[in-house]
């Protein structure tokens, strides 16, 4: 993997010729054409608002990356062999990044299929690449720019679905945490890093993301702020440490 070194004071924030102040997007750059990864890396790298925290060419890179690093956006060339598949996996390994496709080809069969994969959103192969800053720091901002056809098709499709699918389904038991997991969710909500979660519980990084993978998973969401938000309203008690 060939990765832009990226010191761990990099600042959160940036400040725009115009004086506003955004808070930075980090991106992970995952495409088997070094040629494509290389010159994203050079011209994203260029906006104050951006910083590439690494290039990699295959699945198992991206997941040790989106692992260590936890990048925002981990942004994935559409013509990656199996590309459905990898963003299962990048996923599952760290549901709080985001997975955002580039250079999709814009039908409703393929939004979809990328949509049921996991991404969190994507970039039409014919955007602009003066509209690329935008509309990443738009999907990490929870939007989504897409034609009208699409927005139909995907409600279409979420239409049949639910016509298709159980009436009444069972609801989903509430998860219940271990006394370790319900201390990090305390610390999550209020705003703790996992090198800073890691300090306080006198823990190892890597066991915090343990922990923060698992909370996530057991709660059924995708990002830390939606696991604190739940459990700040679901009454849920801790078992006893593990």
């Amino acid at each position: 993997m060939l990765r832009n070194e990226v010191s761990g004071g990099t600042p959160r924030r940036a400040v725009l010729s115009s004086g506003q102040e955004i808070r930075r997007l980090t991106l992970l750059i995952v495409s088997e054409v070094r040629f494509l990864r290389e010159a994203l890396a050079e011209l994203l790298s260029r906006d104050p608002s951006v910083t590439v925290l690494g290039l990699c060419a295959d699945v198992d890179e991206a997941i040790d990356a989106t692992i260590s690093q936890l990048p925002d956006i981990v942004l994935l060339d559409a013509g990656f062999r199996d590309g459905t598949t990898a963003v299962r996996r990048i996923r599952d390994a760290a549901p709080e990044s985001y997975v955002v496709v580039l250079a999709v080809a814009e039908t409703t069969e393929t939004i979809i299929a990328w949509a049921e994969a996991g991404v969190t959103g994507y970039v039409p192969q014919t955007t602009a690449l003066a509209d690329l800053v935008g509309i990443l720091h738009g999907i990490r901002n929870g939007g989504q720019v897409c034609s009208a056809g699409i927005a139909s098709g995907l409600l279409r499709h979420v239409a049949r679905n639910a016509r298709s699918g159980p009436r009444n389904p069972i609801p989903r038991p509430a998860a219940t945490l271990t006394r370790r997991e319900h201390e990090i969710s305390l610390l999550i909500g209020a705003g703790l890093s996992n090198k800073e979660i890691a300090r306080r519980l006198d823990i190892g990084v890597a066991t915090t993301k343990s922990h923060v993978h698992n909370l996530l998973s057991k709660m059924n969401v995708q990002r830390r702020g939606q696991a604190a938000a739940r459990l700040g309203t679901s009454g849920n008690a801790a078992e006893g440490s593990r």
